[in-house]
């Protein structure tokens, strides 16, 4: 009886379990991963509604197609089409991923109690796609963490929706100040600048000229 050589191949997936699974959440945003958790479910755009917690699969995708299936049926019971950002934040003593979909609005919150396994799939992206979520990783770090751009920083919103356009992500500081923030993956021009400017303007017509300032 001839006995076949397992074959590995090291490089082409990740697997964690427990613990190291909610700590690698994180550093999975813009790849290929397969999440089991036990977690609950908010939609809001079109239309609202609630998943109660249960033990679910999340499926992300690098083009930013978010699937949420449960036991039965072919179809999500929730979902995101391409062209959408996931970000990872923490809200109280649970972590969050929020899919946001800019045009129509729609985000999808998924609250994890327990990440239970997670296999992360190590495709290989193109240069176009590198430098795309090369912004939203900005952004991530900083939902992780509002104090690398300023301490007592709070977030209010990510992608927040204007007439003249969206906004990177809206916090208030510890004066209470709503403070416009704006990334971008390079060094920023004159042409940022501006956008930048006009958020606050924008901003400042609602909560006052001294009561909104701007982050680039």
């Amino acid at each position: 009886m001839r006995m076949e050589q397992a074959h590995e191949y090291p490089s082409e997936f990740e697997f964690y379990e427990g613990e190291e699974a909610e700590a690698m959440l994180p550093k999975v945003l813009g790849r290929f991963f397969v999440l089991y958790a036990l977690c609950k479910v908010e939609y809001e755009g079109r239309a609202k509604s609630h998943l109660d917690w249960g033990l679910r699969v999340v499926i992300s995708k690098p083009d930013g197609t978010l699937l949420i299936h449960e036991r039965d049926k072919h179809k999500p019971r929730n979902w995101q089409p391409p062209g959408c950002r996931l970000y990872y934040l923490r809200e109280e003593r649970f972590p969050v991923l929020m899919s946001i979909r800019r045009r129509p609005r729609e985000v999808i919150r998924i609250v994890i109690e327990k990440a239970l396994a997670l296999l992360v799939v190590n495709n290989i992206a193109s240069e176009e796609l590198v430098l795309e979520k090369t912004e939203a990783d900005l952004v991530s770090k900083v939902l992780e963490d509002p104090s690398l751009l300023e301490e007592g920083l709070r977030v209010v919103d990510v992608e927040h929706p204007t007439s003249l356009g969206t906004i990177d992500l809206l916090a208030r500081d510890r004066e209470g100040r709503m403070v416009v923030c704006e990334f971008k993956r390079s060094v920023a021009g004159l042409d940022a600048v501006s956008q930048l400017r006009r958020y606050v303007e924008h901003m400042a017509e609602r909560y006052g000229p001294d009561r909104v300032r701007g982050f680039l």
